[in-house]
């Protein structure tokens, strides 16, 4: 029944269909040929692409320290506590100064006040405050770093933690570790193209991430009460500044 169908009307189907067809050609004929004459944009083809990625790697030396200066100090009054605080911490501020440390480099990062109990017999009685103040200091010059440490705790600090050297400016030491990583891209795509047997054309896409930098530790969580003599003997040692990087390329 469809073969009769077809078989007697053939015209009316036919016939329209290839006219459209030759239409549609004819159309994109012309339109490539307006492409050329700059009389219309070209047809936007999706390009063929490869995607690699690489990681660039340098290893510097930390040019900065940071440290945790912490006084404990307890007492009957919160006055008490405050005022005996305070004297500490003042002195400690002005030895750290005193080694070339600028303001910007010191920020108090924690101050807790709160009352301590005793217990007697099941019950609990007041015996005093307790007031722990924490100021966060950045040394530039790391030859000072010990010298701080020691003068701060015979002025009144009585916790040091959080010793750790680091990179400031990280970015200046990227420029080379993101060269490196785009070489590498391109070696690898250049040898992946002539495994395969193709072209590579320019870069038509890329991002970049930074991997982790961790800070070298020297004292994670030291406590130093009444520690005196001669200054603790830190090295800032080595870090790692990487960047990851994908390119886009496109296959001629």
């Amino acid at each position: 029944m469809l073969l009769d169908f077809f078989s007697h009307k053939p015209n009316r189907y036919l016939i329209p269909a290839i006219i459209a067809l030759v239409l549609v050609v004819a159309l994109n004929n012309l339109w490539d040929l307006f492409a050329k004459w700059g009389l219309a944009s070209p047809l936007l083809q999706e390009p063929r692409t490869i995607t690699v990625s690489a990681e660039g790697k340098v290893t510097v030396t930390p040019d900065t320290a940071r440290l945790n200066l912490s006084s404990h100090t307890q007492g009957k009054s919160a006055e008490d506590v405050q005022q005996k605080n305070a004297e500490a911490m003042n002195k400690v501020i002005e030895l750290v100064k005193s080694k070339g440390v600028e303001d910007k480099d010191i920020k108090t990062t924690g101050y807790n006040l709160y009352p301590r109990y005793d217990y007697v017999e099941g019950r609990q009685i007041a015996a005093g405050y307790t007031l722990d103040q924490t100021v966060e200091v950045k040394v530039r010059d790391l030859k000072k770093v010990g010298e701080i440490i020691t003068g701060a705790v015979g002025r009144g600090a009585n916790q040091v933690s959080g010793v750790e050297f680091f990179v400031d400016d990280p970015d200046k030491f990227r420029v080379e570790a993101r060269a490196q990583a785009f070489e590498k891209a391109r070696a690898k795509a250049k040898e992946l193209a002539k495994l395969s047997g193709i072209k590579l054309g320019r870069v038509v896409n890329f991002s970049e991430s930074f991997a982790g930098e961790p800070p070298v530790i020297f004292a994670r969580a030291s406590e130093v009460y009444g520690i005196g003599g001669a200054a603790p003997d830190t090295q800032a040692g080595s870090q790692e500044i990487a960047v990851n990087v994908t390119v886009v390329f496109e296959i001629k």
